[in-house]
């Protein structure tokens, strides 16, 4: 079964997108996983990172996207999700034949209101239709991962409900961090309150279990063997009020990892002389990311 993990930060520009396409295009490449990357984002970043405007205008109109999938959980219509599936978006000669792409559309925007005008204080409903709908999918991957968009209403929160756990993308940024403990508590939050309303109905929330934080990793460090001053002084704050949750690998800023999505060919997998620094710095934390979900306290 899939291990699904969300990409979230309540602060957007941080490169949460980029890092969910990168790590996932590493694990596919470089350790032979199968990975699902779900879309959640009206921004459609990640889709577009993956597959031309023209392929993925062409796609929605003969398979559809995920306001597809919502626009029928809003009409109370049964879907399969396989069906608006991109298989392979990325074949760059093989070497991503094992990640797929369950794409976005950017009239998802104004969808949360729409679901949570129809649902009101039964909106747990319109929280787990992305659980549900991915249940028949989970045996086909080792990894699912959600790109959400950076705030925590309803679309993320679908994407919550839907992970075994969470991995925070954060700058080596005063403002960028301030969020980290306001996000674990109130992702803790969301599942009290699913609880509870379960229970006043007299169902049972087995299952309904709080996903772990995986880790902080930190994003466009000024430099590839470290940060700024400041940038240091701020991740090792970090490091120190969460040890057992922050990588210990980041990613550095880089005009190449930047113009990448331009290309529909991460980085990860490139194979040009120029991203082979990065490439390096990339593939390391998805090697952390690695042990860190295989480890024997997550198994």
């Amino acid at each position: 079964m899939a291990v699904t993990i969300s990409f979230i930060n309540f602060k957007g520009g941080v490169g949460k997108t980029t890092l969910c396409v990168e790590i996932a295009a590493s694990l596919a490449s470089k350790f032979n996983e199968k990975v699902l990357i779900v879309d959640l984002d009206p921004q459609t970043n990640a889709t577009l990172s993956l597959m031309s405007v023209n392929n993925w205008q062409a796609h929605s109109n003969n398979h559809g996207t995920l306001k597809d999938f919502f626009d029928s959980c809003y009409d109370d219509h049964p879907f399969d999700l396989t069906d608006i599936l991109v298989k392979k978006p990325v074949s760059y000669y093989g070497k991503l034949d094992n990640l797929d792409l369950i794409p976005s559309h950017i009239e998802l925007f104004g969808m949360d209101l729409k679901l949570a005008t129809k649902y009101g204080h039964d909106n747990l409903k319109a929280k787990l239709f992305l659980r549900k709908a991915l249940e028949p999918l989970s045996g086909k991957y080792h990894y699912i991962f959600i790109d959400c968009p950076p705030n925590l209403y309803l679309a993320t929160q679908k994407g919550i409900f839907a992970s075994h756990y969470y991995l925070i993308v954060a700058l080596a940024e005063y403002l960028s961090t301030l969020g980290i403990a306001h996000i674990q508590k109130s992702v803790k939050e969301l599942f009290i309150e699913a609880r509870s309303v379960l229970e006043a109905a007299g169902s049972t929330a087995v299952g309904l279990e709080v996903p772990k934080v995986l880790g902080i990793i930190f994003n466009r460090v000024r430099y590839l063997t470290g940060g700024t001053g400041d940038e240091e002084g701020i991740m090792a704050q970090i490091r120190n009020k969460y040890p057992d949750i922050t990588f210990n690998n980041f990613v550095p800023q880089s005009t190449q990892i930047a113009s990448r999505p331009q290309t529909q060919v991460p980085i990860a997998v490139s194979g040009y002389a120029a991203d082979r620094k990065y490439e390096e710095r990339i593939k390391a934390v998805a090697e952390e990311f690695y042990d860190r979900i295989t480890a024997p306290e997550n198994n």
